[in-house]
């Protein structure tokens, strides 16, 4: 059995092989099937990542969302602690340390208080019993855990070679609720 640290590094790999022109058609297919879920649109709230390193581009996705009407939120990360913070617009995004686009915190934009979230967790690997292996922080596992009294939807948005056909989880790992490919929604 391939360990996570070894799965990690083979999907770097296989995420680095893509063109920007690759990466730009297969995150559009898996856009407009996002788009087109029943889920997706019947969420009122989302928080999605913002792009980064070869991941499938979400901007499709959050311009879609703040044309319906659906607040959006986006993750910043302070020492090893994450929070989501709505925006209403790309402009008020500065780059992280590790040159990821975040919003600036605030208590003013501080997305707390809804009672169903739409969470779309950014991710290395997946199978098809919903296993999930990140990029190794931990960030989302220990943002669910945390925050308890939100009912969230986590959905996946890969790229097809990143299903797998098993993944070795641990206890504390999320399991996500469904995954966006481009060519598939597995649900």
């Amino acid at each position: 059995m391939v360990n996570k640290t070894e799965i990690r590094k083979q999907i770097k790999a296989k995420k680095k092989e893509l063109s920007r022109q690759q990466v730009v058609d297969y995150s559009t297919q898996i856009a407009k099937r996002m788009i087109e879920s029943d889920f997706y649109n019947e969420a009122d709230v989302i928080y999605p990542y913002i792009a980064y390193n070869q991941e499938v581009i979400t901007d499709l996705i959050i311009e879609d969302a703040w044309k319906k009407g659906k607040k959006v939120a986006v993750p910043t990360v302070v020492g090893d602690v994450m929070d989501f913070f709505y925006i209403t617009n790309f402009d008020g995004l500065k780059k992280s340390d590790m040159g990821i686009p975040e919003p600036v915190p605030s208590d003013e934009t501080l997305a707390k208080g809804s009672p169903k979230v739409l969470i779309i967790m950014p991710g290395l690997a997946f199978d098809r019993n919903f296993n999930r292996i990140g990029y190794g922080g931990g960030y989302y596992d220990k943002y669910l855990d945390s925050h308890k009294e939100t009912e969230f939807l986590k959905v996946a948005l890969t790229y097809d070679f990143q299903i797998l056909p098993h993944l070795e989880t641990e206890e504390h790992d999320y399991k996500v609720d469904a995954i966006v490919t481009q060519s598939e929604i597995i649900r």
